[in-house]
């Protein structure tokens, strides 16, 4: 059995609930762990965070008891290397647009001979620095990939991204998957709706584990009654932001703000 919590619940049919995680502050990482979410989704792609915040924040997360995600920035082989070794075997991956990408990254991320993932499990944390001495018999196991469908493209080529053994997950962008389509921040497009619905039908007939975020009309409710398995909605920048716009309205009759 995988150890690798978010994959065990996710392939068992869970419905898993997510916070994203922008500031890369590991108290805030471990409060939402606190708060009892199922996922912890740490981003690396849009944010400034480097390899060894991304660990710190990881740690944060288990520290209060959850399980962490990262979104990686790019589709880097080294990078996917650091990002196992340090331990973490829950990633999200942007911007996958072919077959030929998705077989690309699942083989960056599996040691020989399902891939060509680099070894050094005896002294790095994924190995328990050598504690865990089965561990490149089980890695494959305790590896959630998390493939992300951010295109039109993408759309049309999820049916075989989704039939690869090792895409654990097709993870649908729609912001970015509008944009693809000249509508970007336009989710609620006949178009973009009916791209993102391939994408989820595909998802769901090869069995994989179908996931997303928000969007005006279906919110996290909605989509898990349309079979996503993961949503990710909470932000921690758009919660802190809500947050002071709403106590500065509150007072601003006796403490106008800053002009």
């Amino acid at each position: 059995m995988t150890r690798n919590r978010i994959k065990r619940r996710a392939l068992a049919g869970e419905k898993l609930l997510g916070a994203w995680v922008f500031s890369g502050a590991p108290a805030v990482c471990e409060t939402y762990a606190l708060a009892g979410y199922d996922i912890v989704l740490i981003d690396a792609e849009h944010t400034p965070i480097d390899m060894a915040e991304t660990l710190a924040c990881v740690r944060a997360v288990e520290a209060g008891g959850g399980d962490a995600m990262v979104r990686v920035p790019s589709h880097d082989f080294g990078m996917f290397k650091r990002m196992l070794d340090a331990g973490i075997h829950s990633l999200m991956v942007p911007m996958i647009d072919t077959v030929d990408q998705a077989k690309g990254i699942i083989a960056s991320c599996l040691y020989p001979p399902r891939g060509r993932r680099g070894y050094s499990a005896s002294v790095a944390r994924s190995g328990l620095y050598g504690f865990d001495e089965d561990y490149i018999d089980t890695a494959h196991e305790d590896t959630f990939l998390a493939l992300q469908v951010e295109s039109d493209l993408a759309s049309q080529n999820a049916a075989a991204m989704a039939a690869l053994p090792g895409a654990d997950c097709l993870f649908i962008g729609a912001n970015d998957l509008a944009g693809s389509l000249g509508k970007l921040g336009r989710l609620t497009e006949p178009d973009v709706l009916a791209s993102i619905d391939r994408a989820a039908e595909a998802t769901l007939k090869a069995g994989k584990v179908l996931g997303t975020i928000p969007i005006p009309g279906r919110d996290p409710l909605a989509l898990a009654e349309r079979g996503y398995g993961i949503v990710i909605g909470e932000c921690d920048m758009a919660a802190v932001r809500a947050g002071a716009v709403a106590d500065l309205a509150r007072n601003k009759a006796k403490f106008p703000g800053r002009r």
